[in-house]
């Protein structure tokens, strides 16, 4: 077993320089927030009921938008479309606008969300109550499928939560 061999912030910058040299990673990056930027003006067009939130690009770990609606808001919580850059996929938040809040719902959801849905909790995830993954295979070249999976996704998710609040 070699040492242990960890890179420098010169050494890290320098490679990150030369993979953005090749232009792919600004293209890929590109089209995902591209893609979130449709994502969201389907819903803003489509579901009028919601309170849409700008798109947040993220420093490449995540990029998302939020949701709300009327008795979400008024009880400080709100969904988040969210894209994980490292996973490769979009998940679907419930996010509460602060952390009392956020412990307040986390039993009342833990004790069960009825439909037919997979909820878990990642407990590094400070940012969700509980999430969602609304599909691990994105296919960007079939944004209309894609857009589909997502909102019908996000749908069942905002039914079973809202069921139990």
């Amino acid at each position: 077993m070699g040492a242990l061999f960890i890179k420098t912030l010169n050494q890290l910058i320098s490679d990150y320089t030369c993979h953005l040299q090749q232009g792919e990673i600004q293209a890929a990056y590109k089209g995902i927030i591209d893609f979130i930027g449709k994502l969201r003006a389907d819903f803003i067009k489509k579901y009028p009921h919601y309170d849409t939130g700008s798109v947040y690009q993220g420093y490449m770990d995540m990029s998302y938008f939020s949701l709300s609606t009327k008795l979400l808001k008024d009880k400080g919580l709100k969904i988040a479309i969210v894209y994980l850059h490292e996973k490769g996929h979009f998940e679907v938040w419930l996010s509460a606008r602060n952390r009392e809040i956020s412990k307040r719902y986390e039993s009342v959801l833990n004790r069960g969300i009825k439909y037919d849905i997979v909820v878990f909790h990642d407990d590094n995830n400070q940012d969700a109550i509980i999430e969602c993954i609304l599909t691990s295979t994105p296919n960007f070249e079939d944004q209309t499928s894609l857009m589909d999976i997502i909102e019908h996704g996000v749908g069942k998710f905002v039914t079973a939560i809202t069921s139990v609040l």
